[in-house]
């Protein structure tokens, strides 16, 4: 039998990309070349290469897109939940900008 929570809190947690990563693991498996190489550096000034490699984490493609799902879920939405005060331009604008936008009147003037 499940135990019933006592807490009605919403649980904003997740671990950062980089504590996901796991040596190895790739998202996607690049072809080989099938054009001729080119040297970037003849035409990209010094001061804008990088020096060393950049640090980014090995992970998987599916978890990938579950950590950023779950992070978007803890977006504020007008059709989701309730906004905090002082937000009105962010929850009534944007929702009927996109009403006249999509309204006939306009899509026809385009």
């Amino acid at each position: 039998m499940l135990k019933k929570s006592t807490s009605h809190a919403v649980v904003l947690e997740e671990n950062f990309i980089f504590d996901l990563s796991r040596n190895g693991a790739r998202g996607m498996n690049i072809p080989k070349y099938d054009v001729p190489k080119f040297e970037f550096q003849k035409i990209i000034p010094q001061n804008l290469l990088r020096k060393e490699k950049a640090t980014l984490p090995e992970i998987s493609e599916v978890e990938v897109v579950r950590h950023f799902t779950r992070l978007s879920t803890w977006n504020y939405a007008i059709d989701l939940g309730i906004y905090p005060l002082g937000s009105c331009t962010m929850k009534y604008n944007p929702r009927f900008n996109e009403d006249i936008a999509r309204s006939a009147v306009i899509c026809d003037a385009h």
